[in-house]
This record gives structure tokens, sequence and C-alpha cells, in this order.
């Protein structure tokens, strides 16, 4: 769990403190020049904005980075001895690319990327509370006062144009390495495969019925990934890799790489294929753990399902339908068999009132107040505000008919007054579904509520 809050930190870090929206918009006001820095008695010069700069080595670039240029750097962000990010240690010696934004708040390193050139080595201090106002969560151990501190090192800048076309120029030569490296393998295995013209190759061992999937269409897929030397890096048709159910997506909406985008809609429902997908329709120069680099990918497919979204939607329709009658019946059998009275309302929702309360019923849009204990319908307890062991003791308050609480409590809430007491019996499909929460309701769970309305605010 720690790790992973790190992991979020250090993206928001990377974003949010460098000032660099991850799709590389930016504002089109330019960013004003800063100030004429004031000199600290430690060496660090400071901006009227509050960032702490110290340049360590001058490099021999003549171009400084401006809004919508690229650039790479190596960059290590820590906090005293605790680093909360190191490119050298995350990429080897690959810079990390970085597309110049405008800076998002006072302080924001970026504006001090703008300072230097190619060569350059520096380090620029901000204070935590500046994160902090930003609206970035700290780490607990983080407290205000301290100082993140940016070491960088600017490899290279490049102007938008620069970079398109240093990209078209790599893209190129990589395409050419992929398409060489296909020939020789299919020649070595004696493969015939189509080409379409985005440079796809596939081989079809089973045609499949009906039409060709479309973009649009729900499919379900078994397969099985390789790269070009034969090693696996994932399948749902091995037990060892812990996921044997198909796959499902919706095709043509870029859910997945391009090469799957357009070789499955080559297919049919049933069918069989290969499809030998170059890198550029693939991950391209992106490391993914098990597929380095610039991987050519290898993928045998199997459509087993097909389904249009009308289909998809028949379908879960049958499935909530199905799922209301069941737990229906849970309900009623559970009324018969402890004697309870209780009201059905028109979505399903059960409940009884043992104390009516006062005034009108409580509306939409109202805050209200409430003590509750909340139960499985096997009786074990999963939440409740009036015991310490659940950690909150106060009433819980929040606003009717805004979706804050699930559907159940703001139906069943709206048939009480201030000071009624009573019970709501709500099936799944108005509280937690098929997802459960946590790991103390679980999918597909009936609950049930004591309620009291404490208050209503006018």
């Amino acid at each position: 769990m720690k790790s992973t809050i790190k992991i979020a930190l250090v993206s928001s870090l990377l974003t949010l403190a460098i000032g660099t929206a991850v799709n590389g918009q930016t504002k089109k006001a330019a960013p004003k020049k800063p100030a004429a820095a004031a000199t600290k008695s430690d060496g660090f010069k400071k901006l009227a904005s509050g960032l702490e700069y110290k340049i360590i080595t001058h490099g021999t670039g003549k171009k400084k980075p401006v809004l919508k240029d690229h650039i790479e750097m190596y960059i290590h962000v820590h906090i005293d001895d605790s680093v909360l990010f190191d490119s050298r240690k995350m990429y080897g010696e690959k810079p990390v690319p970085y597309p110049i934004a405008a800076p998002k708040f006072k302080g924001d390193p970026v504006e001090g990327f703008m300072m230097m050139v190619v060569g350059d080595s520096a380090v620029f201090r901000l204070p935590v509370d500046s994160m902090q106002k930003a609206g970035n969560q700290l780490l607990p151990w983080m407290k205000l006062g301290q100082k993140i501190e940016y070491d960088i090192k600017l490899i290279s800048v490049r102007s938008e144009e620069e970079e398109k076309k240093a990209n078209d120029e790599k893209s190129a030569k990589q395409k050419g390495i992929d398409e060489k490296q296909l020939q020789e393998y299919f020649k070595k295995n004696n493969i015939k495969p189509l080409k379409t013209a985005s440079g796809l190759y596939y081989t079809i061992s089973k045609e499949g019925e009906g039409d060709l999937i479309k973009a649009g269409q729900t499919v379900s897929v078994n397969y099985k990934g390789a790269l070009i030397d034969g090693k696996i890096f994932d399948t749902n048709m091995d037990s060892s890799f812990h996921h044997m159910e198909p796959f499902t997506l919706e095709i043509g909406r870029g859910k997945v790489i391009k090469g799957w985008d357009e070789g499955i809609q080559l297919l049919k429902k049933g069918s069989k294929a290969k499809l030998y997908i170059p890198s550029g329709l693939a991950y391209g120069s992106q490391d993914r753990s098990a597929i380095p680099a610039n991987s050519i990918l290898i993928f045998d497919v199997e459509i087993a399902d097909v389904k249009t979204a009308e289909q998809l939607k028949k379908d879960a329709d049958e499935k909530v339908g199905k799922q209301k009658l069941n737990e229906d019946r849970e309900m009623k059998e559970y009324f018969a068999k402890n004697n309870i009275q209780a009201t059905k309302t028109e979505s399903g929702l059960y409940y009884s009132i043992t104390k009516e309360g006062t005034g009108d019923n409580a509306k939409a849009g109202q805050k209200v107040s409430m003590s509750y204990l909340g139960k499985l319908l096997n009786g074990k307890v999963f939440d409740k505000n009036v015991d310490s062991n659940f950690v909150c003791t106060r009433p819980f308050t929040f606003t009717l008919g805004q979706h804050q609480v699930i559907a159940g409590w703001d139906e069943g809430v709206a048939l009480l007054k201030k000071g009624s007491k009573g019970t709501l019996y709500i099936p799944s499909y108005l509280a937690y579904g098929e997802r459960g929460m946590g790991g103390a309701i679980p999918p597909n769970s009936i609950l049930i509520f004591d309620v009291e309305l404490t208050n209503i605010e006018q």
C-alpha cells in the first residue's frame, strides 16, 4: 500500500509540480520573464515566485526551452534523504522526455527548466507548503517547512517541429528494422501471411462465421502473446499466467494497441488467427515490463464471442432481471422466517418504520444526519456509526438525492421524517451490485440498515 501511495505522489510531482499536463496542452499566454533573483547565503538564488535554484555546471547549449518545446533530462527528486523519483534508476541511461507547458503555480520548477541550456546541471528547491497549496496530497511523513529538491541535468531541447521530425525519422527507421525482422522470421518459418496497408501481417487458420467484426462491437478473445524470439509475455490460455477468462473489450475505440484494433476487425466470431504486429502498431519505443522497447509482437487469437451494444444491453437487462427476482425471493424468505412486515417500493426496496418522526419527509437537496447500523442478510454487521469499534461515532451527514450514497439510501431516507426510526432492506442493485465493497460487503449482497434520521437542515 505504501509503495502505491508513493508511486501516485511521484506522478503528481512529475505533472503538477513540474507543471506539465500529461496531454501536452499549454496555456496560450506566454509566462512572464522571471524577475531578478535574490542570492541566499547557501548560494541558492530565489525568484520572486519563490522557486530557489543553483546552477551547478554550465553547459554549452545556446537555446533555452520555451512553451511547447520538448526537453530530455535526468531528474532526481528528493526530500532530504528520502528519494521520490530517480530517472536513472528507473530508466537507466535513458533521459526522461518532457513537453514544456506554462507553470501551473508559483514556484513551479518548470520556471527553472526554462532558464537552462543543454549541458546545464541545476538544483531547484520547492517548499512542501507550495505543493500542498497546489492541491497535492502529501505523504504522511512530509512536514510543512521541508523542501523538495529537483536535481536536473538537461540533455536536449527541441521545438515542436523538431520533435515531430525526429519522431517521424525514428519511426520510419524502426519501421524498416521491423519489416526486415518480420521477413526473416517468415522465411525461416515458411509463413506466407497477408499484409495490410498499415504494415500489420496476419494469417487465419479458421475463418469463423457471420460478418467481419466492426468497430463498436464487443468481443471476447482467447489469446497468447509472444515476442518474435518466441518468449510468451501474456496469455489467458495458460493457468500459470493466472487469468483464464476470455479478454473482453469494445473494439475500434483505442482501448488496445493499434495492431489489435485493426487485426480483430479482419476476423469473425469463431475465427482463429495469428497477428504479427510491428512495434509501431504495438508499444513503440515504450518499455513495458516483459515487453522491451521496439518489440514486434505475435498474437495467437481466437474470437470466442461477438456482441453488439444492443445485445450487451439486452444481456445486462436480463441478468439484472434474474438478480432482482432471486433477491426478492431471498428477502421474502427472510421476512417470513423472522416474522417481519415490510413495505415494498416500485424499485424493489423494502422498508419498515418503527417510529414515525415529525414534520415532512426528507427531500432531495436537504442535508440530513443519520445514525445507522448496516448488516448483511446473514446478520453480520459491516458498519455502524454508534460503535467506537467502527471508528466513526458521529451522525453521518450527507445531502439527499445527490448520489452521495447508494441508491437504496437516497430512496429510503426520503421515506423518513426528522426523528424517524426504521429499517431499510436494500437489494444489491440498489447498493454495491457486482463489485461489492472491499472485503466487508461481498458482490451481489442484500444490505439491511437500521436507521434513525436525527436531523434535517432546512
